[in-house]
């Protein structure tokens, strides 16, 4: 077994950009929002896990992150399973952009199931649809090797990942994708991480705003208790993007985390990103 500082060298040279898109098979063509960097990660990372673990994806829309995965899974060697969660709901504009070539359908919240199902079938004895608010979801699943978080969107939701999620993470092993990390509208992600920074080591930061963390130490109720995000108010949110501006100033331009407290200021007390959004939007107008 490769030891914290081997698997922090291994990330640091980042060879998931030596995957060829061919490595991918049939997982190369499942539409995602994924950035194209993001695809060969996930892909690697399946390829690497090291142990019997579950795979488990939050936040899977029309299961992108999920077939990338299980490409790589499926060429490891190992027992796998992925778990995918998500409301498999979309609005027909998101349809639009991220799903051109089905058909359009005539209302919103449409049912994206039939598509994702489709999509995975290559490993549909693999997969594992959970379907419904992710918020009301429990883990019981056993240890978590890869854990990817595309769902917490809002404070109280990260509260809730954390909380579901993080304790069945493997010291030494399991790794955890922050694809929002640095999102200017989510900073209650960083805000959350660095609390927790003695139970996770970041690994690398992969273009947009995704970082990879490397579970270090058990996450334990008190752990959680203390890492809570939902009920902070905006000066102790702002502290933690702070600290977690001074933890990532090696891997990640400050910036990033200036960005998150302007957003902060300019939105007191909100804590959901698309509200965050919305008011970006209208100052713009």
């Amino acid at each position: 077994m490769q030891t914290i500082a081997e698997i922090a060298e291994n990330f640091a040279r980042r060879p998931w950009k030596q995957v060829a898109e061919a490595d991918l098979g049939p997982a190369a063509d499942v539409p995602t929002m994924l950035t194209p960097e993001e695809r060969l990660l996930y892909h690697w990372l399946g390829r690497r896990v090291q142990g019997d673990g579950a795979t488990v994806d939050l936040g899977a829309y029309a299961g992108g992150s999920a077939a990338r995965l299980l490409s790589g899974l499926a060429l490891s060697g190992r027992r796998f399973h992925v778990h995918s969660f998500d409301r498999f709901r979309s609005s027909r504009a998101f349809w639009a952009k991220y799903l051109p070539d089905e058909p359009l359908p005539e209302a919103d919240d449409a049912d994206l199931l039939p598509v994702v199902r489709r999509h995975l079938a290559p490993w549909a004895d693999h997969v594992t649809l959970h379907i419904g608010d992710i918020g009301e979801k429990r883990w019981t699943g056993g240890p978590i090797e890869i854990l990817s978080v595309d769902a917490a969107k809002g404070a109280v939701m990260a509260d809730h990942v954390a909380a579901e999620f993080f304790p069945a993470l493997v010291p030494g092993r399991s790794i955890v994708v922050q694809q929002d990390y640095l999102m200017a509208v989510q900073p209650w992600l960083p805000a959350q991480m660095v609390a927790l920074r003695d139970c996770f080591q970041p690994l690398a930061q992969v273009p947009r705003v995704g970082v990879v963390f490397l579970s270090v130490a058990p996450v334990t109720e008190a752990a959680l208790a203390a890492a809570r995000v939902g009920g902070l108010t905006d000066g102790r949110l702002m502290q933690r993007v702070r600290e977690a501006a001074k933890w990532h100033e090696a891997m990640v331009p400050r910036a990033r985390f200036k960005a998150m407290l302007d957003q902060i200021r300019a939105n007191p007390g909100v804590r959901l990103g698309w509200q965050m959004k919305q008011a970006a939007a209208r100052a713009q107008v």
